[in-house]
Formats: structure tokens, sequence, C-alpha cells
């Protein structure tokens, strides 16, 4: 059984519904704060999330210099199809979609506990 998950936030940015109510799903029934949007939002900052999922349907193929990754380099986790070419997002996490429960709270649990003020 997985350890509780610390108090922990995560913002899943993926343009499918069912993906992102999925996602919501899992991180909500394990004790994360969830916000699932469609695209980026406005508000809040992505920097105030310990992990951010990103959808690579809700990324563009060309990633370089895009200011919504500036200061997200070890909060971000990509999911990705088996097939085709990735975005080329630096340092993020991959994982390959279909998804494992476990592989993505583990990532979030992690991401959380390093931006805590505990281990700093």
């Amino acid at each position: 059984m997985l350890s509780p998950v610390p108090i922990a936030s995560v913002l899943v940015i993926a343009p499918d519904a069912d993906l992102r109510q999925s996602l919501a799903f899992l991180f909500e029934a394990n004790g994360v704060f969830v916000r699932a949007c469609p695209g980026w939002p406005a508000e809040p900052e992505p920097r105030a999330f310990d992990a951010v999922i990103l959808d690579e349907a809700a990324v563009p193929r060309a990633t370089h210099g895009d200011p919504r990754l500036a200061g997200l380099r070890d909060r971000i986790i990509l999911l990705a199809g088996r097939v085709g070419p990735t975005p080329d997002i630096p340092h993020a996490r991959l994982v390959r979609k279909p998804l494992l429960d476990a592989l993505l709270l583990d990532l979030v649990q992690a991401m959380a506990a390093s931006h805590s003020p505990a281990t700093k």
C-alpha cells in the first residue's frame, strides 16, 4: 500500500476531459489538492503547485523559451503516448500512457516532499 501523500497540490493540464477527470479522482482520493484544466490557467501561478502534470496534447512541440515552463524544472510530469516525438521540456519527468497510478502518485509525493519546508 502506498504511504499517505504529504499535503500536496497538483495542477493537471490536459485537453481531454476524461483524462482530467481520471487524474483528478486519482489524486483527490489520495489526499492531494487538484486543479484540473484543459489548458494553461491564467491564475494561479503554476509554480504555486508541488507538481504540474502536462498532457502532451496541451503542449506545443516547440517549447524552447516558453515562459510558462520557467521555474518549473523540478515540478513537471509530462504525459506522453507511446509513439511519436514528445515535446522537448528539459528536466520533465516523462510518464508514458497508459498511466500507472502508483507511479504518478510516487512522483507527486517526491515532488511535494522536495518542496516541503522540512526538507530545505
